[in-house]
């Protein structure tokens, strides 16, 4: 009944008469996520020219350019302060999204529903365990902290793809994605931080009080069901879907 899935919807790890970003106290749950930092940072052969280039930036050059200019990849990142989306509309679609895929994964069909191995699959932050069967992951998102901030309060938006960190033709304000329009998310922190702003005073997020830079990324939970693995460079955007 309706009744008992809007009870179900009602987190009992969330903090009580509370909507929102909630910021996470417990230590333990901290610990985890520096750990989901530090398992998903990969330490060689991580630099992509989303990074951008040392003297254009990010999407103001050629490709060569910016690989011969390379931003430095972070050595490491280190948590300082975690906030848990405590947004009840959002879990509700998310855990009817999900119920639809677990039904949809145990049908017969020609697509076989395989686990698939991500480097964020497996973890645990807090709540009940992910569910492998239909490829239930933590993924990292990177974006403006003000666009973070919109994400939490009203999902993903399909229309602003192509627009963000995208590579762009000169003078146009959106490119089309790599792998077509859809949500990018992450299995590493080194790739997410690619896309990641640093938060600033106009922004609705605590900064350093020493005058350090702070990044922002959402780190999600993300239902896979029968997923299409491509592991070489040659795409095929129309059979991705």
């Amino acid at each position: 009944p309706i009744s008992a899935f809007l009870e179900e919807s009602v987190r009992p790890h969330w903090t009580p008469d509370a909507d929102g970003l909630v910021q996470v106290e417990d230590a333990a749950v901290l610990g985890r996520l520096q750990e989901l930092l530090d398992r998903t940072h990969k330490t060689s052969d991580n630099w992509t020219r989303d990074r951008g280039c040392n003297l254009h930036g990010v999407n103001g050059c050629s490709a060569a350019c910016a690989s011969k200019n390379r931003v430095t990849v972070p050595k490491g990142y280190k948590l300082q302060m975690a906030f848990r989306n405590q947004n009840q509309d959002l879990w509700q679609k998310y855990s009817l999204v999900r119920t639809a895929v677990t039904s949809e994964c145990s049908r017969p069909s020609k697509v076989a529903t395989v686990p698939t191995k991500v480097e964020t699959g497996g973890r645990e932050i807090e709540a009940e365990p992910l569910d492998p069967a239909i490829n239930e992951w933590y993924l990292f998102h990177g974006t403006k902290p003000a666009a973070a901030m919109e994400i939490c309060k009203s999902n993903f938006r399909l229309t602003l793809a192509g627009s963000g960190a995208t590579w762009k033709d000169a003078g146009k304000k959106s490119g089309t994605p790599l792998y077509g329009y859809g949500i990018y998310l992450a299995e590493r922190i080194t790739k997410a931080d690619e896309y990641a702003h640093a938060i600033t005073e106009h922004d609705p997020l605590p900064t350093d009080e020493g005058g350090e830079d702070l990044y922002a990324v959402l780190v999600c939970r993300v239902v896979g069901g029968r997923t299409n693995v491509v592991t070489s460079n040659e795409i095929e955007i129309d059979k991705l879907r």
